[in-house]
């Protein structure tokens, strides 16, 4: 069977920081379309399906979850995925990279 694509956004932006550079300051710089990559958090205590996703080796947030508990087993079988963003969301003042997940 195939893997199957997906669209989402990622979330979590707001706890993320490196170098005193918060991720959603990183975020805001996007011009799409911005590849990220991704790595599974399988051990995650909030959420066994947890997709962490790193932009230039920063983790700057997660794939959603209504999302992350489709891929996780894609990725949990050893398929790769691209990350790439498609368009910048903004929702109640902030901003979430929307992403299209394909597989490589």
């Amino acid at each position: 069977m195939k893997a199957p694509e997906f669209e989402s956004r990622v979330v979590g932006m707001h706890f993320r920081e490196r170098d005193g550079i918060p991720a959603k300051a990183i975020v805001a710089n996007f011009v799409p379309p911005v590849r990220l990559t991704l790595e599974r958090e399988p051990d995650n205590q909030f959420d066994a399906y947890a997709i962490k996703v790193f932009y230039d080796n920063q983790h700057i947030g997660y794939v959603e979850a209504s999302t992350a508990c489709f891929l996780s087993p894609w990725l949990d079988e050893g398929h790769e995925y691209t990350c790439t963003v498609t368009d910048l969301i903004e929702q109640k003042n902030n901003l979430y990279p929307a992403i299209r997940l394909e597989p490589a």
